[in-house]
């Protein structure tokens, strides 16, 4: 089998090189019996397809059977796998009481495969004899081998390969025996870990927000009930001083709608949102009961009404819509949030996932590893960028609400909890610890310019808000002149407790202008107590923040002499606070414009000339157009014809091209105009990789040529698949490590 290389359309990575080799390998030193495990999203049905590709071509197997425990994953391996990989290999889906003879691939769940596979002809034969299929693949290799699925593995005669995303620290020892690995090792291994440094998958280890509601934590007590729910329970016939429940036992045996509002609430506010920033990315929640998912679908309803019941869907298996709704989370961009019991936790792959909620605790450690497999899929997998942060898929977030990674201990080094304060929180607390010390000192100036600093920040919460709009009472009792002479409470710690929680929904906030700030404010209350250490050490911070402002744009020409004073050792040498506020109130506004580093521009006044451009080729008599005048005619051209081509139309909508429509288009493109050609994009646009498809896409703003580095690692996986005839697994590992 060595003879037969990895064929490339199957595989386009080097460690699924290696893992299809260590296999093929193991099998031809005559073991029957193999185990890989892989992450999920790491392609393990293609590194068994191809397997099963060297196999035919080695004559080493006619007939070969793929079992999985799911209908779906059944419909993978079939379509995915043997409809794209082999069209012309007969094959067939085993339904229930139909097993056809004539194929050489099959497919089929083990439920169903088990009510046949002991079946008896008219004659009195058994219809699948032990030696049916020279190969047997069972994906999720884990569960399928236990209780009475068993019997299938033991009836079978051929070679039986393994498959599972289950991390293999994870797998129970019986599962390895099985399949002859000894020590726990398994014959072809690619975890999480491997992957994530591969850049294949993405990590989530550093972005897992923790958060649990006050019923979850203290659960609920006669106490809690407020009068009108005390009445209402009285009226239905339920003792409401018998009410005392864990907060375990919320969803189950009671439940309460704001726990879930609360839920909806701090993913709204905390989720990683699309490259627009006004939705959610793709998201899954995990449901405990389909009452439960049906709540929290309620609680979104009610909190953001403004989506039009567009942003949430419930999909459970007792929907008869729910492939098609799962067809539409996939594919559509609408709806955004998925929130399912058990459905979704397993089998379904959407690449562009990059939030997880856990609102429901998880209690066997396999599933919850898979759970997490959902929102693994790396940036390279996604196709719908504008569904993505920034149009693109660099890690996932997961909320935890139920502890579930506290109650798996996994807690792997350089994980954070995501519950640091908003820059804009910190900015008002500043101010508060300034007001508190001007009315300590009883200097009545400068405490009204804070409170009216303070007072702008609060009028500036955007009212329409959810978070702020059930706070209402507090922000108007902030805005009111009577707080300040209420002798019933404390306002700064009134200020404290209510209102700075809230400052994190300000909106439109700069960074750089809200670290400047922040900077500023904090000199401010150093001035205050006299802390000169502190000056000091915020005098080259402060300092830096001003010098990469730069002096050449027109912004910043009306301040350069007071950015000239600031930078100078006089200024800091009896700085003052009303120094330290008009910091703030002269540059901070500006520092949206700042620049990576201090850089000072030399101007010369002397002439230049063009010394070259780039000139292009093109046609058949060798016409001669500047590069960037041919390019812009070039971009002009397609655009036009972006809406009223066939085969542009089709690219447009990422649908596959014909023969005939590719010929179409080389047609219209290589007109005696401009004789655009492949050959000339690809000097145009210096990429001597691209086709005439990547090219127009790319005018269009639907694909990016990879940088160097991407294109180095991609030639690296293409020399190892090429040649991996010519090396074992072991050496193909060595290689990769180099």
């Amino acid at each position: 089998m060595t003879d037969f290389a990895i064929d490339r359309r199957i595989i386009d990575r080097s460690k699924s090189t290696e893992s299809a080799k260590r296999v093929l390998e193991h099998i031809q030193k005559g073991n029957r019996k193999a185990l890989i495990v892989m992450a999920t999203g790491t392609g393990k049905t293609r590194v068994a397809m191809a397997i099963i590709d060297v196999l035919l071509k080695a004559n080493w197997a006619q007939k070969i059977l793929f079992l999985a425990d799911r209908r779906a994953l059944r419909k993978q391996a079939c379509d995915d796998g043997f409809k794209r990989f082999f069209p012309e290999e007969a094959k067939s889906m085993i339904h229930s009481g139909v097993f056809n003879r004539n194929s050489r691939l099959y497919a089929s769940t083990t439920q169903t495969f088990m009510e046949i596979y002991n079946q008896k002809d008219s004659s009195g034969k058994y219809m699948i004899s032990p030696g049916e299929f020279d190969v047997i693949i069972s994906d999720e290799a884990h569960r399928s081998i236990y209780n009475k699925w068993k019997d299938v593995f033991t009836y079978l005669d051929g070679i039986q390969i393994g498959l599972t995303a289950t991390p293999a620290d994870f797998i129970e020892r019986d599962t390895f025996r099985f399949f002859g690995c000894e020590n726990k090792v398994a014959t072809a291994l690619y975890d999480y870990e491997e992957a994530v440094r591969d850049g294949v998958l993405c990590d989530f280890r550093k972005n897992i927000s923790g958060a649990r509601t006050h019923f979850q934590i203290e659960g609920i007590k006669t106490s809690d009930l407020p009068v009108g729910e005390i009445n209402r329970l009285s009226g239905e016939g339920i003792d409401p001083y018998e009410i005392n429940f864990e907060g375990t036992d919320l969803e189950k045996k009671v439940a309460v709608k704001g726990t879930s509002e609360a839920i909806a609430r701090e993913f709204m506010d905390n989720c990683l949102v699309d490259q627009s920033g006004n939705l959610p990315a793709k998201t899954i929640v995990f449901a405990i009961s389909k009452m439960h998912a049906k709540r929290l679908w309620e609680a979104f309803e009610r909190l953001y009404p403004e989506h039009k019941g567009r942003l949430t869907r419930v999909i459970v298996s007792e929907d008869p819509r729910a492939q098609a709704s799962i067809k539409e989370f996939k594919e559509e961009s609408l709806p955004r949030v998925a929130i399912s019991v058990d459905m979704l936790d397993t089998g379904i792959d959407v690449p562009e996932v990059c939030n997880l909620v856990f609102a429901k605790p998880v209690f066997s450690r396999i599933k919850f590893w898979q759970m997490l497999g959902r929102g693994t899929r790396s940036d390279d997998a996604c196709r719908h960028k504008d569904w993505l942060p920034d149009g693109k898929k660099v890690y996932f977030k997961v909320f935890d609400f139920w502890d579930n990674f506290e109650y798996w201990d996994m807690h792997p080094e350089g994980d954070q909890k995501e519950s640091g304060e908003a820059i804009t929180n910190r900015i008002f607390l500043i101010r508060l610890r300034q007001l508190e010390h001007c009315l300590n000192t009883g200097d009545v100036e400068k405490a009204e310019g804070i409170k009216k600093k303070l007072l702008e920040d609060i009028a500036s919460l955007p009212k329409d808000s959810v978070s702020v709009r059930e706070s209402l009472r507090d922000v108007e009792k902030a805005l009111s002149p009577k707080l300040w002479d209420n002798v019933g409470l404390d306002p700064v710690e009134f200020l404290k407790k209510k209102i700075t929680p809230l400052m994190r929904f300000k909106q439109d906030v700069n960074l750089n202008e809200a670290f400047f700030t922040l900077k500023c404010e904090k000199l401010g209350v150093a001035i205050l107590h006299g802390n000169r250490e502190e000056v000091e050490r915020l005098k080259p911070m402060i300092g830096e923040m001003v010098d990469c402002l730069p002096e050449e744009l027109n912004v910043i020409k009306p301040k350069l002499a007071f950015k000239e004073k600031v930078l100078s050792n006089r200024f800091w040498e009896n700085i003052s606070f009303g120094d330290s506020q008009m910091l703030i109130s002269e540059l901070a506004k500006l520092m949206k414009y700042m620049a990576s580093e201090p850089r000072k521009t030399i101007v010369l006044d002397m002439d230049d000339m063009i010394q070259q451009r780039k000139l292009i080729e093109f046609g058949p008599d060798a016409k001669q157009e500047y590069v960037k005048v041919y390019k812009e005619k070039v971009e002009d051209r397609i655009k036009k014809l972006a809406d009223e081509h066939p085969a542009i139309l089709k690219i447009k909508n990422d649908e596959a091209l014909t023969e005939s429509d590719l010929h179409d288009l080389e047609l219209t493109l290589n007109n005696p105009e401009l004789y655009i050609t492949e050959d000339v994009l690809q000097k145009v646009y210096a990429q001597n990789k691209g086709t005439l498809v990547q090219f127009v896409k790319n005018i269009l703003g639907l694909y990016k040529f990879p940088d160097p580095a991407v294109r180095i690692k991609d030639a690296f996986d293409t020399y190892i698949i090429e040649n991996s005839r010519h090396y074992n697994a072991d050496q193909l590992n060595f290689i990769r490590t180099v």
